[in-house]
């Protein structure tokens, strides 16, 4: 699969993103959705960066740092099925993980 298959894919899986509020019954889907993407963005990240090396034939310490951490986040999340209680761990993985994608875009951005 291609990035530009990847970048589909992600675009795809946004509208299955629901806001989930206390009350709400929390289903697999729920959860499951943002893992999803969460590794997905990751493998683009992680393409586009080879992408930006073999282009410029250099390095960017600082996005590797963070690529690095995001990975290392992204390798805790898991997918919950039914009858499995999402923890709070769960949704704070993703967004740790999050966070570092976006600082490791925003220095790549800033190097083009």
């Amino acid at each position: 699969m291609g990035i530009e298959d990847k970048i589909a894919y992600l675009e795809s899986l946004v509208p299955q993103m629901e806001f989930v509020r206390k009350g709400d019954y929390v289903l697999a889907k729920h959860p499951n959705v943002f893992v999803d993407f969460t590794n997905t963005a990751l493998d683009v990240l992680k393409e586009l960066y080879d992408l930006y090396k073999r282009k410029t034939g250099g390095s960017l310490p600082d996005v590797e740092y963070y690529i690095g951490m995001a990975e290392s986040r992204a390798g805790f999340l898991r997918k919950v099925k039914f009858g499995d209680i999402v923890r709070v761990q769960d949704h704070n993985l993703i967004i740790d993980t999050w966070k570092c994608l976006e600082v490791a875009i925003q220095i790549l951005q800033a190097n083009l």
